[in-house]
């Protein structure tokens, strides 16, 4: 009977290990997308021209004049937003499953 609850519980983990990876790896690619297409957004900004916190408010009212008048082009942007929310959401389920084992055997 203890083993097949160790079997389980093993199991558990491994689905918790496998869960965690898949997310971080989902993650780290959405991020290093953002990252690559980062110099390409603030250079038609121009950042260079403007400085910085002129660009970053320019971002914002660009933002939110195309929420206002345009919501279907911020659909890759919620896109983007679904992606790392189900990333972070497998992180933490991995964790959980991960860690509810360990916490299962030190009591």
């Amino acid at each position: 009977m203890a083993q097949g609850n160790d079997s389980s519980r093993s199991r558990r983990a491994q689905i918790g290990t496998a869960i965690l990876t898949v997310g971080i790896l989902v993650l780290l690619t959405n991020l290093s997308l953002a990252a690559a297409h980062l110099p390409h957004f603030l250079a038609s900004l121009g950042v260079e021209a403007l400085g910085a916190p002129a660009a970053a408010a320019l971002a914002a009212l660009k933002f939110f004049r195309a929420l206002a008048f345009h919501p279907t082009a911020l659909l890759p942007f919620v896109y983007g937003i679904l992606v790392l929310f189900v990333a972070l959401a497998g992180i933490l389920s991995g964790l959980i499953l991960r860690l509810r084992n360990r916490s299962v055997e030190n009591a």
